[in-house]
């Protein structure tokens, strides 16, 4: 691992080329362990309340990420015993270059990132039905302007409707036949990128997985 000041700033920059070093942050699911010691600093206990996880099950992950130098002991609190130890991040910016990472292509480096959030989108997408809905199908027809729609459905007749007041907050929607200028795909970009952040602004109660995508059908 390098390291080094951030171009234009006074922030440390980590080029992580160890190959275990690099599986920790390009996998979504231990990246979201280490994630709360970057930027700040916290001891064992508070980083297992953010996690949800036990501490003792934190103390071991945390050990591991000092041992792979990802994290570093920053401070230790005084007390009665052993003094407390607080944990930050060994840099405030880690890059993992490509050649650091097992996958063989640049596809399957995306795909092995984002394989985590599409397994926990499409694993809560399917019980929030079930448990407002039951059970549905898959209705194929071409609709009144002739366009052929693959939707899923409760009825023959009748399209899941997940808009309805009552029913869960949850969307999964797929389209492979959307024909747009440049000017007019930037735009939607754009407007998507921005939505995702008004809406990332906001504190409530309950926990969501978001996937916004598009991408010119080159291919």
């Amino acid at each position: 691992m390098e390291d080094g000041p951030v171009p234009g700033g006074d922030q440390r920059v980590a080029i992580v080329t160890e190959a275990e070093a690099a599986k920790v942050l390009i996998d979504p699911g231990s990246l979201r362990l280490l994630a709360p010691f970057i930027g700040r600093t916290l001891s064992v206990t508070e980083a297992a309340e953010l996690s949800g996880e036990k501490p003792n099950t934190t103390l071991k992950r945390v050990r591991r990420f000092v041992e792979l130098g990802l994290l570093e002991v920053k401070a230790e609190l005084a007390r009665a015993g052993r003094p407390i130890k607080l944990y930050g991040a060994d840099a405030d910016t880690f890059f993992v270059p490509f050649d650091a990472t097992v996958a063989e292509s640049l596809e399957e480096a995306l795909a092995e990132r984002d394989r985590l959030f599409e397994e926990l989108l499409r694993r809560n997408v399917v019980k929030a039905r079930l448990d407002t809905m039951g059970a549905w199908g898959t209705r194929i027809y071409r609709d009144a302007r002739g366009r052929l729609q693959v939707q899923t459905a409760l009825t023959p007749r009748s399209n899941v409707t997940s808009l309805d007041p009552q029913a869960p907050a949850v969307l999964s929607a797929w389209r492979d036949s959307l024909t747009l200028d440049f000017e007019d795909a930037k735009a939607l970009q754009r407007e998507l990128f921005d939505l995702l952040q008004r809406y990332l602004a906001k504190s409530g109660a309950q926990r969501y997985v978001v996937h916004l995508a598009m991408a010119p059908v080159l291919v």
